[in-house]
C-alpha cells in the first residue's frame, strides 16, 4: 500500500519545537490547555544532562542506583569520579531530594545538583550593592569600563586626568550602562603592577566623585585589598577581583566587612587545563568556597569566566560556546569580551580600536547563552545592540508594543 501523498502531507503543518526556548513549549501547553498540566513537560517534554566531578565510589553507586530508578542514566569514568547524568527533566526534579535525604554521604551532592538545576531555570535573583539592587529580570546589564590608567590594553586609559575620567564614568551611565567599573592598574600580559599607593591615588577620586555623580553604582576593579577597601569607603559598591578572593588573602574580610558586592573572577597562573570549562567552574567554585568561609552571603556574588586571563584564543571562545554550563554555579554571570585580543585574532590583526563589531557580536553571542551582564568600553553601541537581542531572547518589551502604531509592519 503506497503512503500518503506529498499534497496529503501539505494538509497539515509541523513545527519542531526542540531545540527551542523552553517558553515556547510551555506556551505550546498552555494555549491549547490553559492552566493546563505543565507537569507533562517533564514527563515526555524535555530532556537533561549534567556533568559530575568529584564522586566517590560510593556516592557513584548510589547516584547511579537513584537515577536509574527514576528513569535516567549515568556514564562515568573508569575510577567513578566523573558521570554523565541523562533523564527526563522529573527525575532530576526528584534526584536531588532523594540525594539529601540518603545519608551524609550524599547529602552536599544533592544540594550541588539541586543547585545546578536551578540556575538552569529563570534569570538569576537581584544582587544587593551597597544600597543598589541589580535586577537582571528585564534585560541584560552592562557595564561600562572607566580605566585611570595610562597603558590600558584597549587604548582608552585616561591617565591621572580625574576630570575626564568622571565625565566618561557619566556620560556611560546616561548612555544606559548600569554598573561604572573604575580600575588603576593594566592587568594586560605584558603590564607592569603598580604598587598599591600609586593605584590608590589614582582610583580614589574617581571613585568619589563618580559615587556622587550618576545615579548607579560604581565598581572598583582591582585585586589589591588595600585598594579595594580605601574604595569601598570611597563610595565603590561592588569590588571586582581579577583573582577571585584567591589572590590576596585579605580581599574576602574586605567585602564580608561592608555590603558591596563581589564580581569573582576566574584566572590561573597558566593557561594549562584539562577540559578548560570544567576548570573554569572548578575555579570559581572554589571562589565561592571562599567567600563561604568568610561570610560572604552567595547572593552577594556575581561570576567571571574570566576571557583573556590565562587562556587562549581558543580556550575563550570554547568558554563563550559553552557559557551557559557556568549556570549551574547558581550565580548571575559577568562577560567581558569587549575589544579582547581574541577578537583581533579572529579579524585578522585588527586592533582595539577596530573591535567594536567583533565585542558586539561577542556580547549578544554571551547575553543568548546566559550572561546577565556585559562589561563593555562602548557602553551606547553595546546597549542598542543588547536592547534588539533582549527583544528576541527575553521577549519584546511592552513598551515598544505600546509605540508601535496600528497597522505598522517590520
Amino acid at each position: 500500500m503506497d503512503g500518503p501523498s506529498a499534497e496529503e502531507a501539505a494538509r497539515y503543518s509541523v513545527r519542531p519545537l526542540l531545540p527551542g526556548p523552553l517558553e515556547a513549549l510551555r506556551q505550546a501547553v498552555t494555549d491549547l490547555q490553559p492552566g493546563g498540566d505543565i507537569a507533562v513537560l517533564a514527563r515526555h517534554g524535555t530532556a537533561e544532562a549534567f556533568a559530575v566531578r568529584g564522586l566517590a565510589p560510593d556516592q557513584a553507586r548510589v547516584l547511579e542506583r537513584e537515577l536509574r530508578r527514576l528513569g535516567g542514566s549515568m556514564v562515568s569514568s573508569g575510577d567513578g569520579s566523573r558521570a554523565l547524568l541523562l533523564g527526563p527533566l522529573s527525575a532530576f526534579g526528584t534526584l536531588p531530594t532523594g540525594l539529601i535525604e540518603w545519608g551524609h554521604r550524599t547529602e552536599s551532592l544533592g544540594l550541588a545538583l539541586r543547585q545546578a538545576l536551578s540556575g538552569k531555570g529563570a534569570w538569576p535573583a537581584p544582587v544587593s550593592a551597597g544600597g543598589h539592587r541589580l535586577d537582571f529580570s528585564q534585560r541584560t546589564l552592562v557595564m561600562g569600563v572607566v580605566n585611570v590608567t595610562p597603558d590600558s590594553f584597549s587604548g582608552d586609559g585616561v591617565g591621572g586626568d580625574v576630570t575626564g575620567a568622571v565625565a566618561l564614568g557619566v556620560a556611560m551611565a546616561q548612555a544606559g550602562a548600569d554598573i561604572i567599573d573604575v580600575g588603576g592598574e593594566s592587568t594586560r600580559p605584558d603590564s607592569t603592577p603598580v604598587p598599591a599607593e600609586v593605584e590608590v591615588a589614582r582610583v580614589l577620586p574617581v571613585v568619589r566623585d563618580l559615587a556622587a555623580a550618576v545615579p548607579v553604582p560604581v565598581s572598583i576593579d582591582t585585586r589589591k585589598a588595600v585598594v579595594a577597601d580605601a574604595a569601598v569607603a570611597a563610595g565603590a559598591s561592588i569590588v571586582n577581583d581579577i583573582w577571585g578572593l584567591r589572590g590576596d588573602p585579605e580581599m574576602a574580610a574586605v567585602v564580608a566587612a561592608g555590603s558591596v558586592a563581589l564580581v569573582a573572577m576566574h584566572n590561573a597562573a597558566a593557561p594549562e587545563y584539562g577540559d578548560v570549562v570544567a576548570d573554569v567552574c572548578d575555579g570559581l567554585r572554589a571562589s565561592l568556597e571562599v567567600a563561604a568561609r568568610a561570610g560572604i552571603d552567595a547572593a552577594r556574588i556575581i561570576i567571571d569566566p574570566g576571557l583573556g586571563f590565562a587562556k587562549t584564543p581558543a580556550h575563550n571562545l570554547e568558554v563563550i560556546r559553552r557559557l551557559g554550563e557556568l549556570r549551574g554555579l547558581g550565580r548571575p554571570i559577568l562577560v567581558g569580551a569587549s575589544r579582547k585580543s581574541t577578537i583581533g585574532v579572529l579579524l585578522e590583526g585588527a586592533p582595539p580600536q577596530q573591535r567594536l563589531e567583533g565585542s558586539l557580536a561577542l556580547a549578544v553571542v554571551c547575553a543568548s547563552a546566559g550572561a546577565a551582564i556585559i562589561r563593555a568600553h562602548d557602553v551606547a553601541e553595546t546597549v542598542r545592540a543588547l536592547r534588539v537581542s533582549d527583544a528576541v531572547l527575553r521577549g519584546t518589551p511592552a513598551a515598544v508594543l505600546a509605540l508601535t502604531p496600528p497597522g505598522k509592519t517590520g
